[in-house]
């Protein structure tokens, strides 16, 4: 029998039955279709992130790693719906998730329009999605998902697949010889999105040997037209000219074969040989 649970925020959140015996969520034609997770790759419209053997990972919570029983769980109280954080439906041998916001925990007035016609006022609603956020498939061991924000607030420490550089890393990549800050821009102006990119330049920017970082500010001048290059080092004064020189770093420019149009990738994957 299928199940829809509730899990309640806090620190002494925990999970209660709401209903069962219903499809709470349908499971989506195109989750074969699937990519492992990459902060570099942006997925199409049909395409599903896949992180396997999910069980092992440290954000993976208690509730997927032991057999799930129904009786074990209590009745939802009305007083606890405001404190749902998320929704999990258990249908066969997969989980479906739902995160909680404030825009679909709602009191309306509606009319339900069932064999018996009902005028419904101020009662609480959830409104479900037609998909959930998250799939994860107990059989196979494999969690699927969209959007890493949509499921951090069910999975805690997800967020560490695409985590943001913190102040320290920021300055340290910010005094990078290379890289000379102008009009007062400084660690504390770089907000959020060129962070997490900072995370990954990084990683990219200590692979490189001496040779290739050479190589990388000529590959860099030739594309970030708009950054001034001046004393051997790029001038950043806003945070488009460090998404740029991000972007340089990463080898995201490139220019086609035919015709020879100077393009830039803002999601790539790499091909396997």
């Amino acid at each position: 029998m299928n199940h829809l649970l509730a899990k309640t925020k806090g620190k002494n959140g925990d999970f209660f039955k709401v209903l069962s015996g219903k499809t709470f969520f349908s499971t989506p034609k195109d989750l074969g279709n699937v990519k492992p997770y990459s902060p570099t790759y942006k997925l199409e419209e049909e395409e599903w992130y896949a992180i396997e053997n999910f069980s092992e990972q440290d954000f993976c919570i208690d509730f997927l790693k032991k057999k799930f029983v129904a009786v074990e769980y209590m009745q939802i109280e009305p007083k606890k719906y405001s404190d749902i954080q998320y929704l999990c439906a258990v249908q066969d041998s997969k989980y479906f998730f739902q995160k909680i916001t404030a825009g679909q925990l709602v009191k309306k007035k509606f009319i339900s329009l069932s064999a018996d016609i009902t005028f419904i006022e101020n009662e609480p609603i959830i409104v479900i999605t037609h998909y959930s956020d998250a799939i994860y498939d107990k059989q196979e061991d494999i969690l699927y998902f969209k959007n890493l924000s949509s499921v951090q607030s069910i999975f805690n420490g997800i967020e560490e697949l695409f985590r943001e550089a913190t102040q320290e890393e920021t300055e340290e990549f910010l005094e990078n010889d290379f890289i000379k800050l102008e009009d007062g821009y400084n660690a504390d102006a770089v907000k959020r999105a060129n962070r997490k990119r900072i995370t990954l330049a990084m990683k990219t920017l200590n692979s490189y040997n001496k040779k290739e970082k050479k190589e990388m500010i000529t590959y860099i001048q030739e594309y970030c037209k708009k950054v001034v290059f001046k004393n051997n080092a790029f001038e950043i004064k806003t945070e488009e000219d460090l998404k740029e020189i991000i972007y340089g770093i990463e080898q995201r420019y490139y220019t086609t074969k035919f015709g020879l149009h100077k393009r830039v990738v803002n999601s790539y994957e790499d091909i396997k040989p």
